[in-house]
């Protein structure tokens, strides 16, 4: 599209969604908002609920861990719920009781998930170990999303921000239902997308490659982890804090005509034939 050259300032504005017009006219976009985060006493978690606390906004926290969860909450000024989000009454729980205690709900950032090791081959792979990668990386995200977004549609323009991984984008010789959960989480965010996009509510995914975060440096001894970086073209782990930033921009009204996308977060991990 040619936009005019000399057109007068503003005449342009009325293309734009008013929600976008006021977010980038205020000094922080955030401030006030209703924002729940699960998964927020881990690394990457801890890390997006210190940034959206930094621009300004009530950040609800959801952590199954409570020490963790506590010490964020308390850095942050932030509202603390330990929850197990297997428990789906628990869930229902919790949704009538952020909005009886705030109002609304104007995010939610499903970053909670649960990494079960090196498991083998899908044939190898137990019957407790799916359920687990299921109830909690897909199920668990699934079901909180859908109870949150009656009030994400209320707000009129809410932002759902789901957790993928590169697992999901290429297989693995192990890791099988981690991987395939993940992939769920994927096809649930271009649900969400197309089904609530009408609505307003846009829906978003950050798939992140390895990061540096204490449960992640466990799993990979130095070996592995010389290869991995080896295999990513920045050469370089990621860091929390640089995945705070995706997801803290796809809940944003910077990202107003982003919805059903998946932004890989991987030091382009994932853009090349391993070398």
């Amino acid at each position: 599209m040619c936009w005019p050259t000399a057109a007068p300032a503003g005449a342009l504005t009325f293309l734009l969604p008013q929600t976008y017009v006021d977010a980038m006219s205020q000094g922080n976009e955030f401030e006030n908002k209703v924002v729940i985060i699960t998964g927020a006493g881990g690394g990457i978690g801890g890390a997006t609920a210190r940034l959206f606390a930094a621009e300004g906004a009530v950040t609800v926290l959801v952590d199954r861990d409570q020490g963790p969860l506590t010490e964020v909450a308390d850095e942050i000024g932030g509202h603390a719920h330990p929850l197990d989000l297997r428990d789906e009454s628990a869930i229902d729980g919790f949704v009538e009781q952020v909005v009886a205690e705030h109002g609304r709900i104007d995010a939610l950032i499903n970053i909670a998930g649960v990494f079960v090791g090196s498991e083998g081959s899908v044939e190898e792979s137990s019957r407790r170990t799916w359920d687990l990668s299921l109830d909690v990386n897909l199920r668990a995200t699934s079901h909180l999303t859908a109870r949150a977004l009656p009030h994400l549609v209320a707000v009129g323009n809410g932002a759902v921000v789901t957790t993928s991984s590169t697992q999901a984008r290429a297989a693995d010789v192990g890791w099988s239902s981690y991987g395939i959960a993940k992939a769920g989480v994927e096809a649930l965010t271009r649900y969400v997308a197309t089904q609530y996009g009408p609505q307003g509510v846009r829906c978003n995914c950050v798939a992140p490659g390895v990061t540096a975060t204490p449960r992640a440096l466990e799993r990979f001894p130095e070996d592995r982890a010389r290869s991995v970086r080896a295999n990513t073209p920045l050469r370089r782990f990621g860091q929390p804090e640089e995945l705070a930033e995706a997801y803290l921009f796809l809940a944003s009204q910077r990202a107003s005509f982003i919805t059903g996308q998946v932004i890989p977060v991987d030091g382009g991990m994932m853009v090349h034939l391993p070398s």
